[in-house]
Protein backbone atom coordinates (compact mmCIF):
# COMPACT_ATOMS: atom_id res chain seq x y z
CA UNK A 1 0.00 0.00 0.00
CA UNK A 2 2.63 2.36 0.53
CA UNK A 3 4.75 1.58 -2.49
CA UNK A 4 1.31 2.15 -4.14
CA UNK A 5 0.61 5.67 -2.83
CA UNK A 6 4.71 6.03 -3.26
CA UNK A 7 4.27 5.39 -7.00
CA UNK A 8 1.07 6.97 -7.26
CA UNK A 9 2.16 10.32 -6.10
CA UNK A 10 5.88 10.63 -7.93
CA UNK A 11 4.09 9.73 -10.99
CA UNK A 12 1.68 12.52 -10.28
CA UNK A 13 4.20 15.12 -9.70
CA UNK A 14 6.40 13.88 -13.06
CA UNK A 15 3.08 13.97 -14.91
CA UNK A 16 2.72 17.42 -14.42
CA UNK A 17 5.85 18.16 -14.48
CA UNK A 18 5.51 16.28 -17.92
CA UNK A 19 2.74 18.95 -19.14
CA UNK A 20 5.00 21.96 -18.37
CA UNK A 21 8.43 20.77 -19.58
CA UNK A 22 8.38 16.72 -20.30
CA UNK A 23 10.07 15.46 -17.09
CA UNK A 24 8.54 11.58 -16.62
CA UNK A 25 11.54 9.58 -17.36
CA UNK A 26 13.95 12.24 -15.48
CA UNK A 27 11.49 12.22 -12.48
CA UNK A 28 10.40 8.70 -12.58
CA UNK A 29 13.46 7.04 -13.10
CA UNK A 30 15.48 7.23 -9.60
CA UNK A 31 11.87 6.23 -8.14
CA UNK A 32 11.60 2.91 -9.90
CA UNK A 33 15.68 2.04 -9.56
CA UNK A 34 14.78 2.74 -5.80
CA UNK A 35 11.87 0.03 -5.74
CA UNK A 36 14.53 -2.62 -7.34
CA UNK A 37 13.98 -2.41 -10.61
CA UNK A 38 16.99 -2.48 -12.97
CA UNK A 39 17.60 0.13 -15.37
CA UNK A 40 16.56 -0.77 -18.92
CA UNK A 41 13.60 -2.64 -17.81
CA UNK A 42 12.48 0.93 -15.58
CA UNK A 43 13.02 3.01 -18.86
CA UNK A 44 10.73 0.75 -20.72
CA UNK A 45 8.41 0.56 -18.08
CA UNK A 46 8.05 4.48 -17.85
CA UNK A 47 7.65 4.64 -21.79
CA UNK A 48 4.76 2.56 -21.68
CA UNK A 49 3.03 4.40 -18.62
CA UNK A 50 4.13 7.82 -19.96
CA UNK A 51 1.53 7.26 -23.14
CA UNK A 52 -1.06 7.97 -19.97
CA UNK A 53 0.45 11.21 -19.96
CA UNK A 54 0.34 11.64 -23.41
CA UNK A 55 -3.84 10.88 -23.16
CA UNK A 56 -3.77 14.14 -20.62
CA UNK A 57 -0.82 16.10 -22.14
CA UNK A 58 -2.43 16.58 -25.51
CA UNK A 59 -6.17 17.14 -24.58
CA UNK A 60 -5.49 19.27 -22.20
CA UNK A 61 -3.28 21.27 -25.12
CA UNK A 62 -5.59 21.10 -27.62
CA UNK A 63 -6.61 24.99 -27.58
CA UNK A 64 -3.08 25.58 -28.34
CA UNK A 65 -2.86 23.40 -31.13
CA UNK A 66 -5.54 23.91 -33.15
CA UNK A 67 -3.70 26.48 -35.67
CA UNK A 68 -0.54 24.09 -35.29
CA UNK A 69 -1.44 20.91 -36.28
CA UNK A 70 0.72 20.50 -39.65
CA UNK A 71 4.21 21.82 -37.54
CA UNK A 72 2.64 19.20 -34.57
CA UNK A 73 2.92 16.43 -37.88
CA UNK A 74 5.54 17.11 -38.96
CA UNK A 75 7.77 17.34 -35.66
CA UNK A 76 6.05 14.22 -34.28
CA UNK A 77 7.07 12.41 -37.69
CA UNK A 78 10.42 13.65 -37.91
CA UNK A 79 11.05 12.61 -33.87
CA UNK A 80 9.34 9.24 -34.53
CA UNK A 81 11.88 8.22 -36.84
CA UNK A 82 15.10 8.69 -34.47
CA UNK A 83 12.48 7.19 -31.61
CA UNK A 84 12.58 3.85 -33.35
CA UNK A 85 16.42 3.79 -34.36
CA UNK A 86 16.77 4.64 -30.07
CA UNK A 87 14.67 2.03 -29.44
CA UNK A 88 16.58 -0.40 -31.05
CA UNK A 89 19.78 1.09 -29.74
CA UNK A 90 18.14 0.53 -26.04
CA UNK A 91 17.02 -3.46 -26.98
CA UNK A 92 20.33 -4.10 -27.77
CA UNK A 93 21.98 -2.27 -24.75
CA UNK A 94 23.50 -2.96 -21.15
CA UNK A 95 22.68 -1.57 -18.53
CA UNK A 96 25.56 0.28 -17.49
CA UNK A 97 26.29 4.11 -19.03
CA UNK A 98 23.14 5.98 -18.65
CA UNK A 99 23.99 8.10 -16.02
CA UNK A 100 26.92 9.61 -17.66
CA UNK A 101 25.35 10.86 -20.88
CA UNK A 102 22.63 12.40 -19.33
CA UNK A 103 24.09 15.88 -17.68
CA UNK A 104 25.30 16.90 -21.03
CA UNK A 105 21.84 16.87 -22.59
CA UNK A 106 20.33 18.63 -19.92
CA UNK A 107 23.08 21.37 -19.91
CA UNK A 108 22.76 22.15 -23.56
CA UNK A 109 19.02 22.10 -23.22
CA UNK A 110 19.57 24.35 -20.19
CA UNK A 111 21.70 26.80 -22.42
CA UNK A 112 19.60 26.78 -25.00
CA UNK A 113 16.57 28.16 -23.54
CA UNK A 114 18.60 30.93 -21.37
CA UNK A 115 20.24 31.98 -25.15
CA UNK A 116 17.97 34.94 -26.24
CA UNK A 117 17.84 34.89 -30.01
CA UNK A 118 18.68 38.55 -31.15
CA UNK A 119 16.66 38.60 -34.08
CA UNK A 120 18.38 40.93 -37.03
CA UNK A 121 17.90 40.84 -41.04
CA UNK A 122 21.51 41.01 -41.88
CA UNK A 123 21.61 37.15 -40.38
CA UNK A 124 18.99 35.36 -43.06
CA UNK A 125 21.96 33.17 -43.93
CA UNK A 126 22.88 31.74 -40.21
CA UNK A 127 19.08 31.80 -39.23
CA UNK A 128 18.73 29.05 -41.88
CA UNK A 129 21.44 27.12 -40.98
CA UNK A 130 20.11 27.11 -37.39
CA UNK A 131 16.74 26.19 -38.65
CA UNK A 132 18.14 23.79 -40.36
CA UNK A 133 19.95 22.90 -37.67
CA UNK A 134 16.93 22.41 -35.38
CA UNK A 135 15.22 20.21 -37.55
CA UNK A 136 17.61 17.89 -37.78
CA UNK A 137 18.24 18.14 -34.30
CA UNK A 138 14.15 16.78 -33.36
CA UNK A 139 15.34 13.41 -35.69
CA UNK A 140 18.56 13.15 -32.92
CA UNK A 141 16.25 13.63 -29.69
CA UNK A 142 13.75 11.79 -30.89
CA UNK A 143 16.71 8.93 -31.32
CA UNK A 144 18.02 9.60 -27.62
CA UNK A 145 14.10 9.53 -26.46
CA UNK A 146 14.08 6.07 -27.88
CA UNK A 147 17.32 4.84 -26.14
CA UNK A 148 16.46 6.62 -22.54
CA UNK A 149 14.41 9.86 -22.73
CA UNK A 150 15.46 11.46 -19.87
CA UNK A 151 16.10 15.87 -20.62
CA UNK A 152 14.24 14.70 -23.75
CA UNK A 153 11.34 16.96 -23.06
CA UNK A 154 13.72 20.33 -22.09
CA UNK A 155 15.76 19.58 -25.04
CA UNK A 156 12.79 19.28 -27.32
CA UNK A 157 11.28 22.32 -25.97
CA UNK A 158 15.09 24.09 -25.94
CA UNK A 159 14.89 23.27 -30.19
CA UNK A 160 10.98 24.01 -31.00
CA UNK A 161 11.97 28.06 -28.99
CA UNK A 162 14.45 28.30 -31.63
CA UNK A 163 12.69 26.29 -34.13
CA UNK A 164 8.81 26.99 -33.89
CA UNK A 165 8.97 30.07 -31.41
CA UNK A 166 6.18 31.95 -30.54
CA UNK A 167 4.63 31.76 -27.21
CA UNK A 168 5.82 29.06 -24.61
CA UNK A 169 2.50 27.48 -24.13
CA UNK A 170 2.35 26.67 -28.18
CA UNK A 171 5.59 24.81 -28.73
CA UNK A 172 5.06 22.86 -25.24
CA UNK A 173 1.88 22.20 -27.24
CA UNK A 174 3.63 20.92 -30.17
CA UNK A 175 5.92 19.08 -27.91
CA UNK A 176 2.98 16.99 -25.82
CA UNK A 177 1.80 15.87 -29.10
CA UNK A 178 5.32 14.95 -30.50
CA UNK A 179 6.01 13.25 -27.08
CA UNK A 180 2.66 11.56 -27.08
CA UNK A 181 3.20 9.71 -30.26
CA UNK A 182 6.89 9.28 -30.08
CA UNK A 183 6.08 7.16 -26.77
CA UNK A 184 3.29 4.78 -28.14
CA UNK A 185 5.53 3.97 -31.47
CA UNK A 186 8.67 3.40 -28.46
CA UNK A 187 6.64 1.65 -25.86
CA UNK A 188 4.91 -1.24 -28.33
CA UNK A 189 8.49 -1.61 -29.35
CA UNK A 190 9.13 -1.88 -25.73
CA UNK A 191 6.23 -4.06 -25.10
CA UNK A 192 7.48 -6.53 -27.34
CA UNK A 193 10.31 -6.76 -27.27
CA UNK A 194 11.48 -5.97 -23.32
CA UNK A 195 10.66 -6.69 -19.77
CA UNK A 196 7.81 -4.47 -18.60
CA UNK A 197 6.60 -4.53 -14.99
CA UNK A 198 3.21 -4.68 -15.05
CA UNK A 199 2.70 -4.89 -11.85
CA UNK A 200 2.99 -1.06 -10.50
CA UNK A 201 1.76 0.17 -13.95
CA UNK A 202 -1.59 1.51 -12.84
CA UNK A 203 -0.57 4.20 -10.23
CA UNK A 204 2.36 5.11 -13.20
CA UNK A 205 -0.82 5.77 -15.75
CA UNK A 206 -3.20 6.86 -13.02
CA UNK A 207 -0.74 9.47 -11.88
CA UNK A 208 1.01 10.67 -15.17
CA UNK A 209 -2.78 10.86 -16.92
CA UNK A 210 -3.71 13.19 -13.85
CA UNK A 211 -0.68 14.90 -13.63
CA UNK A 212 0.09 15.63 -17.52
CA UNK A 213 -3.60 17.11 -17.77
CA UNK A 214 -3.04 19.52 -15.21
CA UNK A 215 0.39 20.92 -16.33
CA UNK A 216 -0.71 22.55 -19.88
CA UNK A 217 -3.39 24.34 -17.85
CA UNK A 218 -0.55 25.67 -15.64
CA UNK A 219 1.84 26.98 -18.44
CA UNK A 220 -1.44 29.21 -19.83
CA UNK A 221 -0.75 31.34 -16.36
CA UNK A 222 2.48 32.27 -16.27
CA UNK A 223 4.58 34.37 -19.03
CA UNK A 224 6.85 32.43 -21.41
CA UNK A 225 10.03 34.43 -20.65
CA UNK A 226 9.73 33.49 -16.77
CA UNK A 227 9.33 29.81 -17.78
CA UNK A 228 12.29 29.55 -19.86
CA UNK A 229 14.23 31.26 -17.64
CA UNK A 230 13.52 28.89 -14.83
CA UNK A 231 13.28 25.66 -16.65
CA UNK A 232 17.00 27.17 -18.17
CA UNK A 233 18.28 27.97 -14.34
CA UNK A 234 16.65 24.88 -13.06
CA UNK A 235 18.25 22.53 -15.98
CA UNK A 236 21.97 24.24 -16.06
CA UNK A 237 21.80 23.51 -11.92
CA UNK A 238 20.40 19.94 -12.43
CA UNK A 239 23.17 19.09 -14.84
CA UNK A 240 25.91 20.38 -12.04
CA UNK A 241 24.33 18.25 -9.82
CA UNK A 242 23.60 14.92 -12.03
CA UNK A 243 27.55 15.52 -13.61
CA UNK A 244 29.42 15.62 -10.12
CA UNK A 245 27.58 12.44 -9.40
CA UNK A 246 28.59 10.76 -12.36
CA UNK A 247 32.24 11.91 -12.22
CA UNK A 248 33.26 12.39 -8.92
Amino acid sequence: MLSTAYLLSMSLLAGILTGIIGMASLTLYPVLLSIGIAPISANATITVATVGAGVGTVTSSLKELKHHWKTAFIVAGLSTIGSIMGAFILIHSSNSGFKRVVPFFILLAGVMLLWTNKNSSHHNELNLWRNIIGWLSIVLIGLYNGYFGAASGLLMIAVLSKVVGGEYATYNAIRNFESFINNIVSAIMFIIMLKIQWQIIVPLVLGLLIGGYIGPIIVRFIPSKIIKQVVGTFAVILASILMYQAYF
